[in-house]
């Protein structure tokens, strides 16, 4: 791709934040139904549970089968391809309420929204000018940040007036993003390189992960063949002439620490994700519209926090940013944790401490990990990025669905995800050269 005009940049930035918008905003719409969903089809945390866990899953290897493609074909016809998909799963979600037909379209659903994220970061690096990048990356992580929002509060008022199915019709405006994405977005041709994918490598590491899944929420057995999976995943890499995972990104210490960091904020905010909602639900009795009020508060806050730490990057760097974010994080957890559920107003200046802290780490990130890899790893790096970030996502909702059904006390886990996050104090102990440049 070239460079593009300041203009053109605008549109592209603008249209790029509408298609994450969609994709996170489809990953939270859900979050406060989950009561009335569960009550519908009568089934229990675990299994509603994967109506979130399962879309995180198959966005992890999606966002990782996206970030190889891009290395090799159109951006732009892959992004019209998975926004035709992201359409068909959510008339699939929408055409009967029952839970295999809910489960099958939110998996078409993730086929497609897989690639927005992980397609537009590869967009942004490789035709934004390096001194607007952060600018745009700001952007993105706003948009991430309003969908998080947002996506509670339309998902409260469609559930209160229609019902949860109409969640999945919806999605259907990324009609939109199609149109927007035939006029703004410039034309390429890809690489003229042979493509090769590793379907074993692919098929090995998404059975990894859903029998750890699995694992967590079903059989505990299942963790047995998770590990012979592993096994046979690492030694399929390391003979495999074109890996699905490149095994070079392995060697990347700062690479894989800047990532690490990525994949525990995940796993935090996606326990809180569905955990807050159930919280407000069981424990004060509120409606769903009034939960999805309050969500969009919180989630709204992270919009000035994304931009505020786009402005700050550039003057204290990346791992400081995250240093401060993530003691103003845990902060909020501990709230959650230790102070009475009954309390409506603390509850939700804890969730506006979490979505801040959140989109100020999640910029310091889409700056840092560029800056730890080679440019012809960029497609494939920011996919395996994107790819641990969908884990955590995945796993969040898991454990602490699991972890809630065995204990019934939310203040066990939100003190639980508080230790788990501050883990990032660790792994960025050693700057590395790309971070030191950063700050």
């Amino acid at each position: 791709m070239k460079q593009n005009a300041p203009s053109t940049s605008k549109w592209l930035i603008l249209t790029l934040s509408f298609i994450v918008l969609l994709a996170v905003m489809n990953a939270l719409l859900f979050n406060v139904a989950l009561a009335d969903i569960s009550a519908d089809l009568s089934i229990g945390p675990s299994q509603v549970s994967w109506i979130l866990v399962g879309y995180s899953m198959i966005i992890a290897i999606g966002s990782m089968t996206y970030g190889k493609l891009a290395d090799h074909f159109s951006v732009k016809r892959l992004l019209l391809i998975a926004l035709g998909l992201f359409i068909i799963g959510s008339l699939v979600g929408f055409s009967k309420p029952s839970y295999p037909v809910v489960i099958l379209g939110r998996i078409i659903q993730a086929s497609g929204g897989s690639a927005f994220i992980s397609l537009a970061m590869v967009t942004v690096v490789r035709t934004i000018q390096p001194d607007r990048r952060p600018a745009a990356l700001a952007m993105i992580s706003a948009a991430i940040a309003l969908a998080a929002g947002v996506g509670p509060l339309v998902g409260g008022v469609i559930t209160n007036a229609f019902g949860w199915p109409y969640l999945f019709l919806l999605m259907v405006i990324a009609v939109v993003g199609i149109g927007l994405v035939l006029a703004v977005m410039p034309k390429d041709a890809g690489s003229s390189s042979p493509f090769h994918f590793d379907f074993l490598g692919a098929g090995l590491l998404f059975g990894v992960i859903a029998s750890i899944l699995l694992a967590v929420t079903s059989n505990k057995l299942l963790f047995l063949l998770a590990v012979v999976l592993v096994v046979l995943l690492k030694g399929w890499l390391a003979k495999a002439k074109h890996p699905f995972i490149d095994t070079e990104l392995f060697a990347n210490k700062t690479f894989l620490r800047v990532s690490s960091v990525g994949f525990l904020i995940n796993v935090g905010i996606m326990a809180n994700a569905f955990l807050f909602p159930l919280l407000l639900s069981h424990k004060n009795g509120l409606s769903p519209f009034y939960i999805g009020m309050l969500m969009f508060i919180g989630g709204s806050s992270g919009i000035l926090s994304s931009f505020t730490a786009g402005k700050l990057l550039p003057v204290f760097g990346g791992p400081r940013v995250i240093y401060l974010a993530t003691v103003t994080m845990i902060a909020g957890f501990l709230m959650l944790g230790l102070l009475p559920n009954s309390n409506v107003f603390a509850a939700t200046i804890a969730l506006v401490l979490i979505a801040m802290s959140f989109s100020a780490i999640q910029v310091s990130l889409n700056n840092l990990i560029p800056q730890t890899l080679r440019p012809d790893q960029l497609g494939v790096g920011l996919g395996f990025y994107n790819l641990l970030n969908f884990v955590g996502m995945a796993f969040g909702p898991a454990v602490a669905s699991r972890i809630l059904e065995a204990t019934n006390s939310y203040s066990l886990i939100y003190i639980g995800v508080a230790i788990l996050v501050s883990l990032p104090f660790l792994l960025l102990q050693k700057p590395s050269t790309a971070q030191q440049k950063a700050a």
